[in-house]
């Protein structure tokens, strides 16, 4: 089978083993698979120079100080140690939110059946590729009313979420979001449909355009315009509650920028990829909070949730990945997050060189969906 990986700057469509079962998994035949523009583009950025291939950036499952529990000795979880799964020399892995159809289940897996419609994380599992083998907690079931199409979204959706999440924001209150690329536009409906203010600020008109056609109640260029005076003006003088940062810049502006707009004990979070040179002046005297917002929920990162197959109390950690994937999907469901405008630029997965290149130009577009088989 096919599947896209990057190499050397460039991303490069090769052909692989077809992937195998192992206990608690999911066979996923791929429909459609989202590109995160943000990530991908600055992971064939890192593989120009593998020695700096982001280990800062984007960690590795990380060792958890414990060893394994007995019950999951011997079942393939990584825990530490070497990944069943190894890259190629000098590669790395693209893409990690996807849709498709259920081709077969491990024996664990009792809650799903194959031909069903399901939508799939995991930047260790759900790749561009053809077929995919991923654990059931990172695999939810795609309501009868959602496209394939729009499901594909379900891990950028949940970036989104959980970077809103973090901010503790609750009906009524006013969140900046910084940057309105894909995750900004999503997160700026999401807000929306939560019952927040939202100011959206972009140095990209088209993106500050869309931007407002997904109900931000005002957006701009914070570069030409006065982002300050219209947050003040939105929150009686106080400043926003929170900043979510979504933007992808090595500039330090960005972070230091959102110290200003925010209210006195405000908070930042960070969910781009950004300079982190504080200056302390503009964060001490509001006290404000810097919190970075860690991918899809709770299990993120931890082998027992995601290779493990072992999922976290409800009642001590509500908004795990896959219970994130289930609210997406529903507001998908529901719709009041409208994937529309962002999944218009479709690419058979077999041109992936073609799609990167296109993120490239200035008329890029928020994202690209992958097509496959009868899809293309």
């Amino acid at each position: 089978m096919k599947r896209v990986i990057a190499r050397a700057g460039r991303a490069e469509v090769i052909d692989v083993p077809e992937p195998t079962l192992r206990p608690g998994e999911v066979l996923v035949e791929t429909a459609y698979s989202a590109i995160s523009s943000g990530t991908e583009m600055h992971i064939l950025h890192a593989t120009a120079n593998p020695e700096t291939l982001g280990e800062d950036t984007y960690p590795r499952k990380p060792s958890l100080g414990y060893p394994a529990p007995p019950q999951l000795r011997g079942r393939g979880v990584r825990w530490g140690g070497p990944d069943p799964r190894p890259q190629l020399p000098g590669t790395a892995s693209v893409g990690y939110s996807l849709s498709g159809r259920v081709l077969a289940v491990a024996p664990e897996v009792t809650d799903l059946k194959p031909g069903d419609r399901v939508a799939c994380s995991g930047n260790q599992c759900a790749i561009h590729a053809e077929r995919v083998a991923v654990p059931r907690t990172l695999t939810a079931k795609v309501p009868d009313n959602v496209a394939l199409d729009h499901a594909a979204f379900v891990t950028l959706g949940c970036i989104a979420t959980v970077g809103l999440r973090r901010t503790g924001c609750q009906f009524g209150e006013t969140v900046v979001i910084y940057g309105l690329g894909l995750l900004g536009q999503l997160g700026t409906q999401i807000a929306k449909q939560a019952g927040m203010n939202v100011l959206g600020l972009d140095v990209d008109p088209r993106r500050v355009q869309e931007a407002l056609a997904n109900g931000a109640d005002r957006a701009m260029d914070p570069e030409h315009d006065d982002a300050i005076a219209a947050c003040l003006e939105m929150t009686e003088g106080f400043g926003a509650d929170a900043v979510v940062l979504c933007v992808v810049t090595p500039s330090s502006v960005p972070i230091n920028r959102s110290f200003d707009l925010c209210r006195h004990k405000g908070t930042v979070v960070g969910v781009g990829l950004f300079g982190m040179e504080f200056e302390r002046g503009r964060m001490y005297s509001r006290e404000v909070t810097f919190l970075p917002s860690i991918a899809y929920g709770q299990g993120r990162y931890d082998p027992v949730y995601e290779e493990g197959v072992v999922d976290y109390p409800i009642g001590y950690a509500r908004w795990t990945e896959n219970r994130n994937q289930v609210a997406f999907l529903r507001m998908l469901s529901r719709g009041t997050v409208n994937v529309s405008g962002l999944a218009s630029t479709r690419i058979p997965m077999v041109e992936a060189p073609r799609a990167y290149d296109l993120l490239h130009t200035p008329a890029r577009p928020p994202t690209v969906l992958f097509t496959y088989g009868d899809n293309r």
